[in-house]
């Protein structure tokens, strides 16, 4: 799968606050021109519409502090997480507040469907007619990132009856969320055997520096330069992480909230792994969800949620090979956020972690309501004791996207009750010993009079990272400078020219190709907590692990590894399906944009990569 164009070279791959929960969402710019409630246009009266109202908790005052506490070590609350019975029960609307927002909702027209676990998220259908009149705001079409969407040209007016009772209204504007799974522009043939002669061979490397084209200049230093890895196998990511024997993640249950389901996905998943060297996924621990059937892509990218479907479930197995896969299929590209709330409201399911490789394209949404419902139920899957976990992105700082202005952050990834997940690069030699790791922030040269150029704009991929522009920094992020969020919290490998072999099915045809992205670093990081909650056994439960990161940073004891820059190059035949085919060399963590690797936490790499302690620390 290649990626549409976002600036040049992209195909590559593919002052008013509002104060909530604790956290502050600056209301910012709508980024359209509001229209007068009531004007629709494009949208029929006769429209289904499906609107969230977040209710207000019976103690939703004191919700981010219980979350905060039960996930900070040396609190008298850590990990004293609660069922949802007890969530419920503590935080979730008081009957007489659902039965009011119920009646309102039925005199207005809506047809109610009823209330989740967690006892705040109520659904109710209705038409555009319905929900215009209700809320007293207009309805439009546009497109975002391709995929034609309703917006709401203002925000909700919220009833004055039922004002106090609510806290969001969502559904009415729709977000696009978008895999972030990357491939190589172009993928080299293999090579079994060489000889010295036979160096300069245009071969993918099964590892790395196994093939250098060393008839173009050499930019850097003797190992440090390679042409494409043909895709890392399970042993080799395995050992980039430590993994031992007995490091399986047995008993523990790994969620992957995704778009679209493969039909198949596990009989893909399965021959890629006999290819990788990694024990087969029985259809006993490989569970699809789908709480909604899907009407049809609706513009979406199928053909990308369905690879990242794949590389979402072969990494985590490979990471954890003897626990449960469960892949929570979303209908659409518009109703992720919706797929993890109904994970979380679902009894059937042991689940205490949720990888989630996809993100709302571009800096943070200026829907304030959209912002305050997601944030508050990834708090309420705190007190649960799951952890989520999110792709930063693979954009960068987003600058070079269409219509940004400047460096941002993506949401969820940016939001406090997460762990965001950034992206490295990584050379493993024949040995499958580690030979560099650095930031994935990637630039782009050509050979041109004999020497490499830059291109312009330099920069071609990388992780996503910074400072976020709506929340506030949690308490567990003091330590660092400013006043907001900063993201990412930890990487692993997400850099598709140093990626992980996976195989799926396009068009009846089962291919195998490197994949990377932070849509590879997050189920890498969702399997290795699997693992860690496996070593321990029994009820342990990991939940909320940013808290846990910081504090063992601060504490001397820290359970990741520092990344610094590494100076590396990665020389491809082809670098964009809108260039011409040629010489080219990727800098790896190349610092183009504001992003860059540096000692201590950087916005590329957070705090670092899962070290030596991880497994044991992050339990104990």
């Amino acid at each position: 799968m290649q990626v549409r164009p976002q600036v040049r070279r992209m195909a590559l791959l593919a002052s008013t606050a509002l104060a909530f929960g604790g956290m502050v969402v600056a209301a910012g710019n709508a980024g359209a021109t509001p229209v007068r409630p009531g004007g629709g246009s494009g949208v029929p009266d006769s429209e289904p519409v499906t609107v969230t109202l977040t209710l207000t908790g019976a103690e939703e005052h004191a919700l981010d502090g219980y979350a905060a506490a039960v996930s900070t070590p040396g609190n008298a609350a850590y990990r004293q997480h609660l069922s949802r019975t007890q969530l419920q029960e503590r935080f979730g609307a008081p009957p007489s507040r659902v039965a009011r927002v119920s009646s309102w909702a039925r005199r207005a027209g809506f047809t109610v469907q009823g209330m989740d676990a967690t006892g705040t998220r109520l659904t109710v259908t209705g038409t555009a007619r319905v929900a215009r009149a209700a809320f007293d705001v207009g309805l439009t079409r546009t497109s975002k990132a391709g995929v034609p969407v309703r917006v709401a040209t203002t925000n909700p007016r919220k009833p004055a009856a039922i004002a106090a009772d609510l806290q969001a209204v969502t559904g009415l504007t729709q977000h696009v969320a978008k895999p972030q799974v990357m491939r190589q522009a172009t993928q080299l043939p293999r090579r079994s055997r060489i000889g010295a002669a036979a160096r300069d061979g245009e071969f993918c490397s099964t590892f790395w520096a196994e093939w250098n084209k060393g008839s173009v200049p050499q930019k850097y230093p003797a190992g440090k330069q390679s042409n494409p890895v043909c895709g890392y196998n399970g042993p080799q990511l395995r050992a980039l992480y430590g993994l031992g024997a007995g490091d399986r993640g047995a008993g523990q249950t790994v969620v992957i909230v995704g778009a679209f389901n493969s039909p198949t996905a596990l009989a893909d998943a399965n021959a890629t792994f006999a290819r990788n060297g990694v024990p087969p996924l029985p259809a006993s621990r490989y569970i699809t969800k789908i709480y909604q059937p899907s009407g049809g892509s609706n513009g979406c990218d199928v053909a990308g949620f369905n690879a990242e479907q794949a590389l979402d479930i072969q990494a985590a197995h490979t990471i954890a090979p003897e626990a449960t896969i469960v892949y929570a299929a979303a209908p659409d590209c518009t109703q992720l956020e919706e797929t993890v709330a109904r994970v979380l409201a679902d009894a059937s399911i042991d689940t205490t972690i949720i990888s989630n490789s996809w993100l709302i394209l571009g800096p943070e949404p200026a829907d304030t309501e959209y912002l305050t419902a997601t944030n508050r139920m990834l708090a309420r899957a705190t007190v649960l004791g799951v952890g989520t976990y999110f792709a930063s992105g693979d954009f960068g700082d987003n600058s070079g996207l269409p219509g940004q202005s400047g460096p941002s952050v993506s949401f969820p990834a940016s939001s406090p009750w997460t762990t965001a997940v950034g992206g490295t690069s990584a050379g493993i030699g024949a040995d499958n010993q580690l030979v560099f790791q650095t930031g994935w922030e990637s630039a782009g040269n050509r050979l041109a009079g004999g020497d490499w150029q830059r291109l312009e704009p330099p920069f071609l991929f990388g992780a996503g990272g910074g400072t976020s522009q709506r929340f506030t920094k949690p308490s567990w992020q003091a330590n660092l400078p400013g006043q907001k969020r900063l993201s990412p919290d930890i990487a692993a490998l997400g850099d598709p020219y140093t990626g992980f072999l996976v195989g799926f099915t396009v068009n009846g045809q089962f291919q195998t190709t490197p994949l990377g992205g932070t849509s590879l670093a997050t189920p890498i990081l969702a399997g290795l907590v699997a693992v860690a909650q496996a070593r321990v056994g029994g009820d342990t439960t990991v939940g909320l692990l940013t808290p846990v990161l910081y504090s063992k940073a601060a504490a001397g004891r820290s359970v990741v590894t520092d990344v610094k820059h590494v100076g590396a190059g990665i020389w491809t035949p082809v670098i964009s399906a809108e260039l011409p085919r040629g010489d080219y060399l990727i800098d790896i963590d190349a610092g183009v944009q504001t992003l860059k690797t540096v000692p201590g936490y950087d916005p590329v790499t957070g705090l670092g990569v899962p070290g030596p302690a991880f497994l044991t620390e992050i339990v104990s």
